[in-house]
């Protein structure tokens, strides 16, 4: 068992000169090393996997990397085409719990996988020290649909609503505020057409507010939510500014990254609903607060999405 308060104090007195200090030789050719004050867990890349690199709060993902000894006699390893997986210590508010769960869960990577499978692995490690698992796929879902929301009304209407969306950062009680209306975007991947409702957000303004429901569809012949990004940022046309880039990078990092490359979607449709149209209740008691709930729109008949009787106002 590694004794973990001893390897802190080790890393803390090694040398922050960009050079990989091995710390720890495990099964099947993986190892642990330190390098400017972090955790790395390296195994050879028999997958031969293609070059990758992906960032989280805590961790950092590189994959087909050349690594050479400066003596290879007495080097316990050869050089070669590694993977690699980083923990940063830095920003860990609890350093040695954290590094005890990672150097946990390299050996068992190391002992009972011998090094294979190492994204499934990687993205076991963003689940543990990130957002829980099904969380990061209900991001990734609204993600989704709020970008191809915007996509759609320039490709469609020609219009940019991305200067709109999330305008106030983390206190937009709406996800678009435009101005001529308001958007709140719910995504489905599948057939349903019930949503959780929150009843004061969507209700509560005195504006005129739009449902948008976006129904996806899961597939391998879609597009990732990396795609999707990439498209956007990339466009000349719209979509161009250092507000919905920022934004952009805070989504990002309530997502699993591994997902957001991976997971391939279809748009199916995108309707509006004016919610002057969906409100179930007359009225809301003053003893109820904060109701949620979840509204099953198929009942309901949906607006067109247009300029003139969405937008009148925008420019």
């Amino acid at each position: 068992m590694t004794d973990i308060r001893q390897l802190l104090d080790k890393i803390e007195f090694i040398p922050q000169d960009d050079t990989l200090y091995l710390l720890d030789k495990l099964p099947c050719g993986t190892g642990i090393f330190a390098c400017n004050g972090n955790i790395l867990y390296i195994v050879p890349n028999k997958e031969n996997c293609d070059s990758l690199g992906i960032r989280t709060d805590f961790l950092h993902l590189e994959t087909n990397v050349y690594v050479s000894a400066f003596n290879t006699s007495v080097s316990s390893f050869e050089n070669g085409y590694y993977n690699y997986v980083e923990l940063h210590l830095s920003k860990m508010q609890d350093s040695k719990d954290d590094l005890s769960a990672f150097i946990n869960l390299c050996l068992a990577h190391a002992s009972y996988m011998e090094g294979k499978e190492f994204m499934t692995f990687f993205d076991s490690l963003v689940s543990l020290f990130q957002l829980p698992k099904e969380q990061n796929y209900k991001n990734l879902i609204g993600l989704m649909g709020e970008l191809l929301f915007i996509e759609f009304m320039h490709n469609e209407h020609s219009m940019d609503i991305s200067p709109f969306w999330h305008s106030d950062g983390s206190a937009s009680t709406l996800d678009f505020i435009c101005p001529g209306a308001n958007f709140e975007v719910k995504t489905t991947a599948n057939d349903s057409m019930c949503f959780t409702i929150k009843h004061n957000q969507l209700f509560g303004n005195s504006g005129k507010t739009y449902l948008i429901a976006v129904s996806i569809n899961e597939n391998n012949t879609g597009r990732t939510l990396d795609d999707v990004i990439s498209n956007l940022l990339e466009n000349p046309d719209y979509c161009n500014s250092l507000q919905f880039t920022e934004n952009i990078e805070k989504e990002k990092r309530r997502i699993s990254p591994i997902e957001m490359k991976t997971k391939r979607f279809s748009l199916k449709k995108i309707n509006a609903y004016n919610t002057k149209e969906i409100n179930p209740f007359v009225a809301i008691p003053d003893c109820v607060e904060e109701l949620s709930y979840k509204l099953n729109l198929l009942p309901f008949m949906c607006t067109d999405i247009s300029k003139t009787t969405i937008l009148p106002e925008y420019n």
